[in-house]
């Protein structure tokens, strides 16, 4: 009885009986690790995708924010696309009209993740605008204009729309039209 139980009958000698894993112990740990690996792996490894969603939302953060710090500060801002290379760029205006660094680090740093570029924007006075350098102001007032930003990458396209005087600033996933 003491060895169909595993228990040595006697001290100091061995159980001949193999010790380990069957192949379906094995099968359930080696699937359990994968399905672990499935979820965790996009959350270390974010694709395209994420950072172009990413961008989006720091693009629409800034220009929200643009527009409360010109309120707050009564200080004109420039917020510069430059094309083919689609970066953007802050700048505060004096009232003489000199362009120099903002104040805030927030507003200095990169807005577009790498790999994600502004493949267009449109503006309602210059229509759609993909090449040169296109200036838009930020004043107490806000945005004087709707603006529509198309932002791209090998993930996909997302849009930022951001609203005259409200202040109101939306994302679209894909590339999407503004309608006022």
């Amino acid at each position: 009885m003491r060895e169909r139980l595993g228990v040595n009958p006697e001290p100091g000698t061995r159980n001949l009986e193999p010790g380990g894993f069957t192949l379906i112990e094995m099968a359930v740990v080696l699937l359990i690790i994968s399905i672990t690996a499935l979820l965790v792996m996009p959350r270390l490894f974010p694709g395209d995708g994420a950072a172009l969603k990413s961008s989006a939302r720091t693009l629409a953060s800034a220009l929200r924010y643009l527009q409360n710090q010109a309120i707050a500060t009564r200080t004109d801002y420039n917020l510069k696309f430059r094309f083919p290379d689609g970066d953007i760029g802050v700048s505060t205006v004096s009232p003489t009209g000199e362009e120099g660094a903002p104040g805030d680090v927030a507003l200095r740093e990169r807005l577009l993740a790498e790999g994600v570029s502004v493949e267009d924007l449109v503006l309602t006075s210059l229509g759609r605008v993909n090449e040169g350098e296109v200036v838009v102001r930020v004043g107490m007032a806000g945005l004087q204009e709707l603006l529509t930003v198309h932002l791209k990458s090998r993930g996909g396209a997302y849009t930022v729309i951001a609203y005259p005087v409200s202040g109101k600033v939306r994302i679209e996933e894909g590339y999407q039209e503004a309608a006022l």
